[in-house]
């Protein structure tokens, strides 16, 4: 196991020599990205375990890939060496490390090799992130000839044996009842003038993520690096019917109704029908046994909570018009003047001021990475019946599972799904109210008369 640190400017790199210590920063959105899931549920939430943790195991620290004009072969440069701490700091990973060898530039004559040398997929050559990769360390710069057989990667008495995390579970609020339901969530609303929202997940191991951001199971991104081209083309091939949206949200919200990947997560602000997502779909263990669902609520400040028509919904909503090169380019930590005058930024303000004539050459770049709770406009039946709202996530927002996204989170484990279910129905929160329309109707009656 190795920690795979990936930069496209290494310029405060080269000014480091070997053998001597230095601390960077990296963002903690793109920790863990292009890490497999059994590693990545070890290493989150991010806990003072998983921190001392990155310290036990070596790390690769690798640019992107290199094409410079005039040279045949494209190339990385790569060093090799140790976290020797980590602290959390806001936005951060900041971290002290230590390089043992520079292996300097490497041309890539056969791309597929060298990816598969350190198990690499898609678009990883090409992205600053730090994955934590599960394959031996010597064994890739062997398979590439950067180092000869029984040769040793790093120095004798360094810490070469990686010290995986094992996360605690805390304490959890188990469910098999409605009316302990019920009474969770009022002892919630009465503990705080927040306001409250819930999404319903039949199996608590799935994240907290909108269907873009989500990732196959070797931690490769599914849809995100191409946004841009599925919101075109999905625009194209049906103009008419966003014809009427005036704003690029109405068109994320259509487009998710419809089951394309955006950046919105759906909730309600009905907790009956969070609950209803969570167990009107039981799933079953390899053994027949029913697999935990889960609850989350999130609350935040009704001042945060933005209307359809926000200026900070409309930038963010529009970043998926942006090509990925776009999206990552763009550097929010500059200062606001600077940010409003590069390239990129001077793009997204152009799709913007096709829903907002009026919007002013003023994004504040933080605003660009935040998760925002939407309320949504009650434009279609589906969104009225479930109380529909969203949460909107920005350019690289940190994402909730990390444990520092900033959301207020609580959860409740459910089990006895079935029971649930018949509870639910018992107060008109069924499939036909939920998902209105005859089929769904015709559904239910044709379950209340089914003669077993």
């Amino acid at each position: 196991m190795f920690s795979l640190i990936m930069r496209g400017n290494v310029d405060e790199w080269d000014a480091v020599p070997l053998k001597t210590s230095a601390t960077h920063r990296f963002p903690i959105a793109r920790f863990l990205e292009y890490t497999n899931d059994d590693i990545r549920a070890q290493f989150t939430p991010i806990s003072p375990t998983v921190l001392t943790a990155l310290t036990g195991i070596p790390a690769v620290f690798m640019s992107e890939l290199q094409s410079p004009r005039g040279q045949i072969l494209d190339y990385v440069n790569i060093r090799v060496g140790f976290i020797l701490d980590v602290t959390f700091d806001e936005r951060d990973l900041v971290y002290t490390f230590r390089f043992e060898r520079n292996f300097g530039n490497q041309p890539i004559s056969d791309r597929k090799f060298f990816e598969r040398a350190f198990g690499m997929e898609g678009f990883e050559l090409h992205r600053t992130h730090w994955a934590i990769k599960p394959t031996n360390i010597a064994d890739a710069l062997r398979t590439l000839g950067l180092i000869s057989h029984g040769e040793a990667v790093l120095p004798p008495g360094l810490p070469t044996i990686p010290t995986v995390p094992t996360q605690e579970e805390t304490d959890k609020i188990v469910i098999d009842d409605l009316k302990d339901y019920i009474a969770e969530v009022m002892m919630l609303h009465d503990a705080s003038d927040d306001e409250f929202f819930y999404r319903g997940h039949s199996d608590k191991n799935y994240l907290l993520e909108p269907t873009l951001f989500r990732k196959a199971a070797n931690g490769a991104y599914k849809y995100r690096p191409n946004e841009d081209v599925m919101v075109r083309e999905l625009l194209a091939a049906q103009p008419s019917i966003f014809a009427s949206d005036g704003y690029m949200l109405d068109k994320l919200v259509r487009m998710q109704h419809f089951g394309l990947p955006t950046r919105l997560l759906d909730l309600t602000s009905n907790p009956l029908v969070g609950l209803y997502f969570c167990v009107s779909t039981p799933k079953f263990d390899g053994f027949g046994n029913e697999i935990d669902g889960e609850v989350l609520v999130i609350s935040t400040a009704k001042s945060n909570v933005m209307p359809f028509d926000s200026d900070k919904v409309s930038c963010i909503a529009n970043i998926s018009l942006l090509t990925d090169q776009e999206k990552n380019r763009m550097d929010t930590s500059l200062e606001r003047l600077a940010f409003n005058e590069t390239a990129d930024c001077k793009k997204l303000v152009h799709f913007i001021k096709r829903e907002k004539p009026y919007f002013e050459n003023r994004i504040e770049p933080a605003d660009l990475e935040r998760i925002l709770f939407v309320r949504a406009r009650l434009g279609h039946e589906r969104i009225v019946s479930q109380s529909g709202a969203f949460l909107m996530f920005g350019k690289d927002s940190i994402l909730p599972e990390t444990g520092q996204s900033g959301l207020k989170i609580n959860r409740f484990t459910i089990r006895s799904k079935p029971k649930l279910l018949r509870q639910l129905e018992s107060l008109n929160i069924k499939a036909s109210t939920i998902y209105p329309g005859l089929d769904r109707a015709a559904q239910d009656i044709a379950k209340k008369f089914e003669i077993a």
